[in-house]
Parts: C-alpha cells; sequence; structure tokens
C-alpha cells in the first residue's frame, strides 16, 4: 500500500520519526498517514480560555509547569530559585539564576516539550538570554480569544480534551464544547476535620452531620457532576496515600467519622501523612461508595498511577498493582490507569493483560520519558489486547504545552509501528488500523463525548 507523505504537524514528526529508524521512508510515509488522524486527548488541566487570556503569561509561566521541576532536580535551589518564581523580577535576572540548570535539563522530555512549543507556536527556534524577549512577546501577542482554537484544534489536531477541572471542586460544565469534563470525588473521601465537612457541605449543598450524611453529599455531587457533563470518575489520590483501598464495614467507617467530628483525630503533616492515615478507615471506605457510583451510572474511572509531579514525591504508594482488589471487585467499572504507572509501567501492563476492566494510559509518559514510552508501547503491543492502550493525554495547564507533547506522542507512535512493521508483526496498513485505534478510537469508545446516564439506578446497594 502506498501512503501519503502529508504531515499534519508541518515538518515535524514525520522527520523526527525517519532518523531514528533503519527505514526513514517507511517511517516518513506511516507519518504521513497517522498525522491525519483526529486526538482524543484524554487528559488535561487546561483552565478555561477566558482565564488564561486574562494572566501576564510569559516564557517562565511556560516553564514552570513540569519543567522546573527537572531544573530544579539539576540543582536550582535557594534564592535563584526565589528569583526565578518571581515575576516581578527582571527577564534578565530570571535568565541568569535559571540558565545554568535549563543547559543540564533541556534534553529532558519537559525540556524537549518546551522547546517544542516555543518553536512552533511562537517561530523562536532556541531558547537563550538573546531570544527571551522575543519569545516573551510572541506569548503576549498570541495570548488573546481563539488561542485554544488556534493550538489544539488546528495545530494539534485535537478533536476532544478530557479535562481535569481541579480548580472547580462543585461541578460545572465546561467550555468549549470539546472540553469534556473529569470529576474528581477525593474531598469526600478524606475529609479530615469539621472544617472539612463544612467545606463539602457547601460543594454539596446537603448538611452532614453523620456518615450517612457525607454519602448522601456524595451522591448529590455526583448527580450534579452528570448533568454537568461528566464523562469520567478521576482520582489523584496517589498524592496523598497510598492506592490500597481495604474493604471496611459501615460501623467501623462511622467512628472514624464521629471521632474526625469531635476533632478527636491529630492528622499528621508533610511525609509522614503519606504513610500514617488515621482516618484511614473512613477514607477506604468513603473510595468505595465513589467506586460505586461510578458502577451504577457506568462510569469509566481514571486513576493516578506512577510518578508524581513536583519533586522529592514519594513514589511507593503510586503502583497501580495496590488497586487490584478493586478490579476484582468492580468488574463493571473499567478502570483508565493513568501515566503508564511510571516506573512501574511492567506491573500496569501485567494488570492491562490480566483484567478486562483495566486500561493502560499512556498521559503525561511521553514527556515523562520518551524513550521509556516508546520501550513500553512497543512491549505492551505484543503483551495488551490493542483497544486497552491509550497513546496520549498532554496533562499540562497550557495548550501550547499540550500541542508539543500532542507532537512527542505521535512520533513516538510512528517510531513504534514503523518497529513492527520492519519486524513482520504488521503490514502497513494494519500499522494504520492500529495507529487510529491508540490514538483516537480507543479513547472514544471509553469516553464517549455525548454519553447519556440515568440520575438514580434503583436498588443500588452503597452500604
Amino acid at each position: 500500500m502506498k501512503l501519503g507523505r502529508r504531515t499534519f504537524l508541518g515538518q515535524g514528526t514525520a522527520a523526527a520519526a525517519a532518523t531514528s529508524l533503519a527505514s526513514p521512508a517507511l517511517a516518513q510515509d506511516l507519518a504521513g498517514e497517522l498525522d491525519r488522524i483526529r486526538l482524543y486527548d484524554s487528559h488535561e488541566h487546561l483552565t478555561p480560555e477566558k482565564e488564561r487570556v486574562r494572566e501576564s503569561v510569559d516564557f517562565f509561566g511556560l516553564a514552570a509547569h513540569y519543567l522546573l521541576n527537572d531544573v530544579i532536580s539539576a540543582g536550582l535551589t535557594g534564592e535563584a530559585l526565589s528569583v526565578v518564581r518571581d515575576a516581578k523580577a527582571p527577564p534578565g535576572k530570571r535568565w541568569a539564576a535559571f540558565e545554568p540548570y535549563w543547559r543540564m535539563a533541556r534534553f529532558t522530555g519537559y525540556g524537549q516539550a518546551l522547546s517544542i512549543a516555543v518553536r512552533d507556536i511562537y517561530g523562536v527556534e532556541e531558547i537563550s538570554g538573546q531570544t527571551l524577549a522575543r519569545i516573551d512577546e510572541a506569548i503576549r501577542t498570541r495570548n488573546r480569544p481563539g488561542l485554544y482554537d488556534y493550538v489544539l484544534r488546528e495545530r494539534a489536531g485535537i478533536d476532544w480534551c478530557l479535562v481535569d477541572a481541579y480548580w472547580n471542586e462543585r461541578p460545572d460544565r465546561l467550555e468549549p464544547e470539546y472540553f469534556l469534563l473529569a470529576q474528581k470525588f477525593d474531598g469526600f473521601v478524606t475529609p479530615a476535620s469539621p472544617k472539612d465537612v463544612a467545606r463539602l457541605e457547601q460543594v454539596s449543598g446537603v448538611s452532614i452531620q453523620s456518615l450517612a450524611g457525607l454519602k448522601k453529599a456524595l451522591a448529590a455531587t455526583f448527580e450534579r457532576a452528570v448533568r454537568s457533563g461528566m464523562v469520567s470518575v478521576k482520582s489523584t489520590l496517589a498524592y496523598r496515600r497510598e492506592l490500597l483501598f481495604h474493604e471496611v464495614s459501615e460501623q467501623d467507617a462511622a467512628r472514624d467519622f464521629e471521632a474526625m467530628m469531635q476533632s478527636a483525630v491529630e492528622m499528621p503533616r508533610g511525609f509522614r501523612a503519606q504513610k500514617m492515615r488515621p482516618l484511614r478507615r473512613l477514607e477506604d471506605y468513603m473510595f468505595h461508595q465513589v467506586v460505586r457510583l461510578a458502577e451504577a451510572h457506568r462510569y469509566p474511572f481514571q486513576i493516578h498511577t506512577g510518578l508524581l509531579a513536583g519533586n522529592a514525591c514519594f513514589i511507593e504508594n503510586t503502583n497501580p498493582n495496590l488497586l487490584a482488589n478493586l478490579f476484582h471487585l468492580y468488574p463493571g467499572v473499567k478502570f483508565d490507569l493513568f501515566h503508564i504507572g511510571y516506573p512501574y509501567q511492567e506491573e500496569l501492563g501485567v494488570l492491562a493483560k490480566l483484567f478486562p476492566n483495566v486500561h493502560a494510559d499512556f498521559c503525561w509518559a511521553h514527556i515523562i520519558s520518551p524513550a521509556g514510552s516508546r520501550r513500553t508501547l512497543d512491549e505492551y503491543l505484543e503483551t495488551v489486547p490493542v483497544n486497552k492502550i491509550l497513546a496520549f493525554g498532554g496533562d499540562y495547564r497550557f495548550p501550547e504545552l499540550a500541542y508539543a507533547h500532542a507532537r512527542m506522542a505521535r512520533r513516538n507512535v510512528v517510531q513504534v509501528l514503523a518497529g513492527k512493521v520492519e519486524a513482520g508483526l504488521f503490514t502497513e496498513r494494519q500499522a494504520l488500523e492500529v495507529g487510529r485505534l491508540l490514538l483516537r478510537e480507543n479513547a472514544l469508545a471509553l469516553f464517549p463525548p455525548a454519553r447519556q446516564s440515568s440520575l438514580v439506578t434503583p436498588g443500588v446497594k452503597t452500604g
């Protein structure tokens, strides 16, 4: 089959894919066809455009999302870090503090994404002290209504973005229409004080005087999310605790709730909070309530696993294997496990292979480790049924960087599929079919944009 060589993403994807393969022509042909595929982006943190264009965004604002973590890892600390974070400091002073460590971090996945965004969206080939003013001016000029359509729809080729509206604990419908809601209910799982309970009363509009009230408030908020167009349930509890959620009796959960309301529990802080959970029984019980609501309303459930954003994080809590009891208990819930569980990607692959209700999601992964993502996709394609793999989610606050991640994801998919063709595992036509599943169709099947859900399913046991 003769494939066309048109590249939807300009000069980057086909050329980059071709350079690392024995058969550049094959990679270029595959890239030309796969670049035509309109993406389903399984995970973003994009704020509403009307808020973005009111912000004063500059180069260091873009660099703060993820790349700064690698720059800190390279050694940027103390007063120099404070200068870089100070938006009121002169740009030259900020660059002088930033530049030595940027040079050490510029080749990581985060560094690559920032460079791609600056080059492709803002037309500046190199990030340097000499180009910083030009980059900032280009960002200011582009920062106006229409930015999202231009960057996401036109340049990145994204049809839908599944957005974790982390800033909004009370669910609301998202705009524009291609932003789809992934709603978190973690606040109902981990209340730690009467103050937290009062906040949940404001969120839900339900009085909470007991465990039964907390469950009623959760159900009311879940129903509001359904009415607001939610297409997936989401949890990021791995940032706060380990991912093992035991089955707990209602009586034991109620005892924890009563102790909390009496302010009889001292909550640990910082590192200790990752391991010491004095309200563990309440948390475990309420998490199962969230899963049961997802099951009752037939919603997929996205769960953060693996690497945590930031520095010096406690990764052990995030191993996807800790979730295995949920896959047994709730076979009707489709679990979408984020970030390929990196660095536990092999464990996640085994789970996706064994459990019909477990899906492997590469969101964030291509910028965490581009090479690791290629190796993992190469393995998954011969381990996991191909309908269980989602190849792209940008996981950014900024559309420019989501675009860059989309570029990197397409490039990785092309490289891996071209290798499978060369090895004789796929024909070129099969490679295109698989590419379409990975980049669009699998996410579309799991998170249909126009899904219809009943608000109440009679006979659902939630105790």
